[in-house]
Order: structure tokens, then sequence, then C-alpha cells
């Protein structure tokens, strides 16, 4: 007999974290999430290489400073050798100059440690969907430092922008996120994901992080 019951896509994650406590903080979080399962976890940088490969999860959650191989030089290995995986940075570290190493590398998103549950497992699916989430206290460490190498001469361009457009873009660059957003203009979500869409095609940008970077090193928002 068939059921009428539609399973619900499972998100395979594999958690890396030298800490003890973060992985079973980590775990206990996704494990409320109904679409995510944790499949396997390590201690290291070189664990996570080895997982990836024996699990192919959907997502990874990997930190930063780990012994035997760091999550930078982890991530990079990952990205070259299985870019298919989303990689999803939870840190204790708030800083730019571990932001951007986690992004060249190749990171899909960078969340703190310290995070509210449903923050964790939001971002766990926002990078499995293919989207950036990046918390608000490091985007806006990423904002100052694209700002500071900006020539003092920086036009804006002619993208013909809407104001609401304008609005949504500079909510984006102070670090909101879509529900933020959402509030602050007393709009939907579903219209502020809409206007986001708009701009990542004016922008030519493939996710809301490089629509931001993008904005601020064009002069699009000052």
């Amino acid at each position: 007999m068939s059921s009428n019951v539609a399973e619900v896509p499972s998100i395979d994650v594999v958690i890396v974290d030298d800490e003890k406590f973060v992985r079973g903080a980590l775990r206990t979080y996704l494990s409320q999430a109904p679409d995510v399962a944790v499949v396997a976890e390590g201690v290291n940088g070189a664990e996570a290489v080895t997982l990836a490969h024996e699990h192919q999860p959907d997502v990874m959650i990997i930190d930063i400073q780990m012994p035997v191989m760091d999550g930078i030089a982890a991530i990079r290995r990952i990205v070259a050798e299985l870019p298919e995986i989303r990689i999803l940075v939870v840190t204790g570290h708030i800083s730019d100059r571990y932001l951007k190493a986690a992004l060249i590398a190749g990171a899909s998103g960078y969340v703190v440690k310290d995070a509210e549950p449903e923050r964790i497992i939001s971002a766990v699916r926002q990078v499995n969907a293919g989207d950036c989430p990046i918390d608000a206290a490091v985007t806006h460490l990423l904002v100052a430092d694209v700002r500071n190498s900006l020539p003092g001469t920086a036009v804006r361009p002619d993208l013909d922008l809407s104001a609401r457009e304008e609005d949504v873009l500079r909510l984006l660059c102070e670090g909101l996120s879509n529900s933020e957003i959402a509030a602050t203009l007393f709009l939907s979500e579903s219209t502020v994901k809409y206007h986001l869409v708009r701009l990542g095609r004016k922008f030519n940008a493939r996710d809301r992080l490089q629509l931001v970077v993008t904005a601020l090193r064009t002069g699009a928002v000052l």
C-alpha cells in the first residue's frame, strides 16, 4: 500500500570541530530539524577531507583553528576535490582575516558558534540551497574592509535601481537578514527575496555576498 505522506528530503551534514562540546551542541541543534541528518563527525582538517570523500555530504560544518590541518586548508582541499559539497564555517573567530581566507578557500557561509540554534539550522539550509549566509557581525567587518579599499572617487553605476531596490540593497549591506529587511521596510519576506533576485541580476552577482561586495566596490551603496 502506498503512503500519501511525502518524505522530507534529508540534508546530510558532517560536523568537524576539535572541541567535543561544540560537536555535541551542533549535533543537538541540528537534530531539531526534520530535514537535516548528521552523518559523521571529525576532529581536525585532515579528518574533514577523509570524511568528505567517505560520505560526500550535502553540507560540511567546519571550524577554522584545528590541529593536524586547519579548517582553511581543509576547505581548500575539499572544494578542489569535491566541489559539489557546500561548506559552512561555524567558528568563534570573528575576524575579517579569517572570513576572507575562508571565503577565498571556497566556504559558502560563515556563522559564529554562539549563534542561536535556529540560526545554525537556517544557515545549513541556506548553504544547501546555494545561498551564502554570513552573520551580521561578520558582514560588518567585510563591509568595512571593502569600503576601506575603495578609491576616493568611486562612481555610482547607472543600473536604474528603484527606490525600493536601493532600500533593500542598503540594508543588505548593513548585514540585515531577509526577515530583518522585511520588518524594517514593512514588506513580506517573499517581496524582499524578489528584490534581491532582481538586484542579483542587475549586479551580475551569484549570491548575496557577491551582491554586497559588488554594490560596495562600484559605489552603488556608499
